[in-house]
């Protein structure tokens, strides 16, 4: 057995709870909650990493109106009912979800990771050293089985992160070129791997899935991400990081074309050579991707095919 079949996932609601039982004790420490509850210190720290500013008067007044609500009402809310079957279907969950996590990993990939869930935070989920699901994100229109399936994709990107520090090649001359590559290679397995797991691990309504299946939408995606790659030392970093965010992020053009580009790989090379694609990096990802399809299809990297 390999050490990525032996990885534990760990899940804590210490901070989800202390928003049911006490909000109003919160609102009156509101600062020390943000420095020291540690999903709220991720959620900071994702917002820097990805440049948006955390509305505080948004959250304080959803804060107040959930204070409002008695303590058996909270406790009794929909984003304790999920909080509950998630944290009690945890064996089966990880039964189900690691072996199909490790076929995409090398033997010795680590998964460990710790899952935190909270509540009024701005991302419905996002991986920043630790997970963090915001549980009652309108996202997830109040399907566990929504939340499930993300989590595959989070807990995905731990083994993307492991396959990063274990890289084989090296880096190219255009940090921002590879930056963009490798933001869009590990979006993209994540959103693969996760699209995988939609057998065992449903997931209703999750508009990727819907892209992902149309060939037109591929396109237009494809067509995004080439324009930002186009825009690379042209445009000046704050106008591209601008177009970045809301077309490839928002728009979800590097969900989209990455995991096409997975799926393209497995499908007419293997799995096996998927994973190499990890291990050797996001250029070799491109490079090979590209390698497989007509010009029209290919990610224009300006580093040649």
């Amino acid at each position: 057995m390999g050490k990525c079949l032996e990885s534990q996932i760990t899940m804590d609601t210490s901070t989800l709870e202390r928003i049911v039982k006490d909000p109003q004790a919160i609102l009156e420490d509101e600062e020390a909650f943000w420095e020291k509850e540690r999903p709220q210190r991720c959620t900071k720290l994702w917002a820097e990493a990805v440049g948006y500013t955390i509305q505080f008067d948004k959250w304080r007044e959803q804060m107040r109106q959930w204070a409002a609500i008695s303590p058996a009402e909270r406790e009794s809310h929909e984003l304790m009912r999920n909080s509950r079957v998630i944290i009690e279907g945890k064996r089966d969950f990880v039964r189900k979800a690691i072996p199909h996590l490790c076929s995409y990993l090398p033997p010795d990939a680590d998964l460990n990771v710790t899952v935190r869930l909270t509540a009024f935070i701005p991302p419905y989920a996002f991986a920043w050293e630790d997970i963090v699901i915001g549980i009652n994100s309108p996202y997830w229109k109040g399907k566990v089985e929504n939340i499930l399936n993300l989590l595959v994709h989070e807990i995905f990107h731990a083994g993307y992160s492991w396959c990063r520090e274990h890289r084989q090649e090296e880096a190219l001359a255009d940090e921002t070129l590879y930056k963009m590559l490798d933001n869009m290679q590990s979006e993209g397995v994540c959103t693969y791997i996760a699209y995988r797991a939609l057998p065992f691990l449903p997931a209703p309504d999750v508009e990727d899935y819907q892209l992902l299946q149309s060939q037109e939408q591929v396109a237009r995606s494809l067509g995004v991400v080439n324009e930002a790659i186009s825009k690379v030392g042209v445009e000046d970093e704050a106008a591209l990081s601008r177009f970045i965010w809301e077309r490839c992020v928002v728009g979800r053009a590097y969900y989209v074309v990455g995991a096409h580009m997975c799926q393209v790989i497995e499908e007419r090379m293997g799995r096996a050579a998927l994973v190499e694609t990890l291990v050797q990096g996001p250029a070799f990802f491109v490079r090979r991707y590209n390698s497989l399809v007509a010009e029209p299809w290919m990610v224009h990297t300006k580093m040649g095919q």
